[in-house]
Order: C-alpha cells, then sequence, then structure tokens
C-alpha cells in the first residue's frame, strides 16, 4: 500500500493539472491533501478516479484537509479538536487507520502552540487499536536533523535556529510512533521549500505495528514537483496488513 502525503500550497491554484501529474507519477493507493479546499479536493479525486473524504478546518485559513483513496473508504472520521489550529483526519482502509494533520504556521502558533497540538493528536490516537499512521506538514524539526542553505533572503526562525529546543515532534517518539523516512535513511530528506529545499517539514509516522512493515519512505524530486507546490510530497509504502485487501499493483503476498 502506497500512501502519498501532499502539501498542494494555498489549495492548489491553477496547479491542479501539475499536481495531478505529480500524484499519478507515484501511483498512490491513497493521498493526504493540505492546504486543500472543497473545489481542489472534488478536481484532484474526480481527474485521478479516487474516491474522496474531506476534512473542513475551523481555521484562520480556508484551507483544509483531505484524503483521496483508489481503495474503498469503509471509515472517515473528522476530528475538530479546540487545540488544532487545523484539524486531524481519519479514514480507514485496507486494514490500516489514515490519519492526515497540518499543524500550527508561524501565524497561528501563538493560539495553537505545535507541541499541544501533538499532544491532543495523541489523545485521539491512544484510543486507537490496531495499525495505523499519521501523516502531514507538522512545521516542525526532530532534534537532531539537518538544516539546509535557505534560500536567498529567507531568515531562519524557529526550529531552524542552531539553539532551537525542537520539542515539538518529541511525544511521539516517546508514545512509539517511528518516523518513517528518518527510520529507513539517513539523507536529509528536506521537504521545504520545494524550489529550494532546505529543511524537512513534512512526515509520515507509523505505530509500532506498522513501522516494521514499512518497506520504503521518499521525498519526491524533480521538476515536476518544484513547480506543483512550494513543499514536496512525501511518500511512503507499507506490506498489505489484511490478505487480500488491497487490489492495487503495489499489493504483495
Amino acid at each position: 500500500m502506497r500512501i502519498l502525503a501532499y502539501n498542494i500550497w494555498d489549495g492548489g491554484g491553477d496547479r491542479l493539472d501539475v499536481i495531478a501529474d505529480v500524484i499519478r507519477g507515484v501511483d498512490p493507493d491513497a493521498v493526504a491533501l493540505v492546504e486543500a479546499t472543497v473545489e481542489s479536493a472534488s478536481t484532484l479525486a474526480a481527474d485521478l478516479g479516487f474516491e474522496l473524504s474531506f476534512g473542513e478546518v475551523d481555521g484562520l485559513f480556508d484551507l483544509h484537509l483531505a484524503w483521496l483513496s483508489r481503495l474503498p473508504i469503509r471509515r472517515a472520521r473528522n476530528h475538530q479538536l479546540r487545540e488544532l489550529s487545523k484539524t486531524l483526519l481519519e479514514i480507514q482502509v485496507a486494514g490500516i487507520r489514515l490519519f492526515a494533520t497540518h499543524l500550527a504556521s508561524r501565524h497561528e502558533e501563538h493560539a495553537h502552540p505545535r507541541v499541544e497540538e501533538v499532544r491532543a493528536i495523541l489523545r485521539i490516537l491512544e484510543r486507537v487499536h490496531g495499525p495505523h499512521l499519521l501523516v502531514g506538514d507538522f512545521n516542525a524539526l526532530q532534534p537532531g536533523e539537518a538544516v539546509g542553505k535557505p534560500p536567498p533572503g529567507v531568515v531562519p526562525r524557529g526550529d531552524a535556529l542552531p539553539d532551537a529546543d525542537r520539542v515539538v515532534l518529541s511525544p511521539l517518539a516517546h508514545a512509539g510512533y517511528v518516523d518513517c523516512f528518518r527510520a529507513l535513511t539517513g539523507e536529509p530528506g528536506y521537504t521545504y521549500t520545494a524550489q529550494t529545499p532546505w529543511l524537512r517539514l513534512d512526515y509520515a509516522f507509523a505505530s509500532h505495528d506498522v513501522a516494521p512493515r514499512v518497506s520504503s519512505c521518499a521525498v519526491i524530486t524533480g521538476d515536476l514537483a518544484a513547480r506543483a507546490s512550494d513543499h514536496l510530497p512525501v511518500v511512503v509504502e507499507v506490506e498489505p496488513l489484511e490478505p487480500g485487501a488491497v487490489d492495487s499493483p503495489h499489493s504483495r503476498s
């Protein structure tokens, strides 16, 4: 099963055709869209022939979350928590529960501290029995992560500063969630900005029963991805958890 996490930047604008081409190139079974609108999520779902689950956000910006799935969505729930600047969108497909989120930007963090957002998400996840995956744009860096050279005119701030505490994502590790990309490679894995990557802000975190079945995790690069959004998408591949549940080219026995 192949899952793509993709911040499509401000609803996608006039880039939806390019975004769709990026997604087709990955050939995922499910796609978490960050910064989607009803219109952009519906257009991409129709264009790709995927089911749509939309997660409305009651936040500062009119940008939302969505899941697209080529597999039947067996359940869906939008967890609108007061601690979250956006929301936590859940679906279940092929024996795994998928969660997508987008933590606070610098414009929202005064009202929604990111570390409190993560703790609120963990209160939901601790009630989940069975395999699950959390993906999205976390606007935070892991402790010890490298920082690249910022684009001209960009001044590092927050977690990108050399003396930053970087405490936002630590509760996930303490709760047993595995950073799929970092578990498999020591490469930088920068996802932002797409044209001049220098920060890793987009992640896939696996529960303890999914982590051993993660066969790959990668950042999608190239000219097309650099034009499609300001973030590069992250793809994670998980060995099937239900025998015969995934009827796709990525199925494994």
